[in-house]
């Protein structure tokens, strides 16, 4: 996969923008040091791997910075091209310096995620753990930084390879069978074929099922907030996160826009969002803030629909839940430790009883929000896939079920059988990133960060 072009020196500032200790200009490609060695000064020479004290200078000899450099020669670097790493002082002023002297010169400004593109195609490592760079750096969560951790080392590849490997072999042995049908050669017997297909096809099931999990991991849950004012929206969302983030007062309306924070939820990232309460409003700035609300109710996962346990239902809450009703939500009743009246538990059954004020029932309200978004409860694997990853392997998985009803029915010609094994390995391999696009390796490291 790799070409001429792919190997043509990069840079990047590798640190993030803004006055720091350190900043880090990163280089990667064939001949480094014959293109840049004459803007870096050093009083020995350059050996691979080890820290050397540097001074940077332009093309005039102006010193632009003094630092330290490692060098790394190909192929053992994390590209597996020849790279640097320079290590400046953290100013903004100079890194940008450094950079448009490199760029000046005849150094391509690296696109987002290119460094790790290169890594990937220059084969050290498949494309399951080049997306878990990108995973790890985005994680929010400890449970997120461990499953990123697993997928950078490989755990996820080593699901997907024995899969890989089985149908490779099933072919084998079904293509040598049509070529060699004359001659003694060993053979699969159809009960060995069905067997190996219905394997694959659960070890697939099993991979599926960490699929929503993975994308909450990435991306958060998106937990919204709903009811009509002075219902104790606004205490829920303090008690949820530990702490006073809104203002909370007995006269309704007081929250007029939505506040959002985030929130470890058993190590799931939660994007909590209080929304403003919902009523008619001759208010402007009110109004707009119960749009947006509306909004970012749409935009929910899951909605928690708060009413007043202590008080009688009134027509607004019903019209609030009419919005909600055909939404994934779970009804709050509120304000317990003032009491309870029975035609608000007789209308929401299933609803959650708490006390913001107090703290009962959270822990309960926090399960069956897990619950409800389908991540609750251990697994076996730690491990879990992006939807990327689940798109592929239901593909492999349809086939392979396509595969098992006609061989069954004994439907398929060895020819055709072949065939149909051959698609799902496709899907498979896409997934390793045995063979890739161009069009889906933009797509993956385009939402990497320029540097990585």
């Amino acid at each position: 996969m790799s070409n001429i072009k792919e190997r043509e020196p990069i840079v990047a500032i590798a640190t993030p923008f803004g006055e720091s200790a350190i900043g880090v200009v990163r280089l990667s490609g064939t001949g480094l040091l014959e293109k840049v060695g004459r803007f870096i000064r050093t009083k020995s020479s350059i050996k691979p791997r080890y820290a050397h004290r540097f001074e940077l200078v332009d093309e005039q000899g102006k010193p632009i910075d003094d630092g330290i450099l490692i060098y790394y020669k190909a192929p053992n670097s994390y590209t597996g091209e020849d790279m640097l790493e320079l290590f400046l002082h953290g100013n903004p002023f100079i890194l940008k310096t450094a950079l448009e002297l490199f760029v000046r010169n005849g150094i391509r400004l690296a696109q987002p995620g290119e460094f790790t593109k290169r890594a990937f195609l220059n084969g050290k490592m498949d494309l399951l753990q080049a997306e878990a760079v990108a995973d790890l750096i985005g994680a929010k969560t400890q449970l997120a930084h461990e499953s990123a951790l697993r997928q950078l080392k490989g755990e996820l590849s080593s699901y997907i390879t024995p899969l890989r490997e089985k149908l490779l072999e099933l072919c084998a042995y079904v293509e040598a069978d049509i070529e060699f049908s004359e001659e003694d050669i060993p053979t699969l017997t159809r009960e060995q074929i069905l067997r190996t297909l219905l394997e694959v096809k659960d070890r697939i099931d099993t991979l599926l099922f960490t699929v929503k999990k993975g994308e909450y991991l990435r991306r958060g849950i998106n937990l919204a907030i709903v009811g009509k004012p002075n219902v104790g929206k606004s205490s829920l969302f303090n008690a949820l996160l530990g702490k006073d983030r809104a203002i909370v007062t007995s006269v309704p309306g007081t929250t007029r826009d939505f506040l959002q924070e985030s929130l470890n939820l058993e190590g799931i990232p939660v994007n909590l969002i209080d929304t403003a309460g919902i009523r008619e409003s001759s208010d402007e700035v009110e109004r707009i803030g119960i749009e947006r609300s509306l909004q970012k109710l749409r935009e929910a996962d899951l909605v928690l629909f708060v009413v007043d346990a202590s008080s009688p239902l009134e027509s607004i809450d019903l019209e609030v839940y009419n919005l909600i009703e055909e939404t994934n939500h779970i009804p709050v009743l509120n304000k317990i430790d003032l009491g309870i009246n029975e035609e608000v538990v007789k209308r929401f059954p299933d609803g959650i009883k708490v006390s913001a004020k107090t703290g009962q029932g959270l822990e309960e309200l926090k399960e069956r929000v897990l619950q409800k978004v389908g991540v609750f409860g251990a697994d076996s694997m730690h491990v879990y896939l992006s939807v990327r990853h689940a798109d592929l392997l239901q593909r492999a998985k349809e086939k392979i079920e396509e595969t098992v009803e006609l061989f069954q029915r004994m439907e398929l010609s060895p020819e055709v059988l072949s065939l149909y094994i051959r698609e799902a390995l496709h899907y498979l391999e896409e997934l390793v990133g045995t063979i890739a696009t161009e069009d889906v390796l933009g797509s993956i490291f385009s939402r990497f960060c320029i540097g990585k």
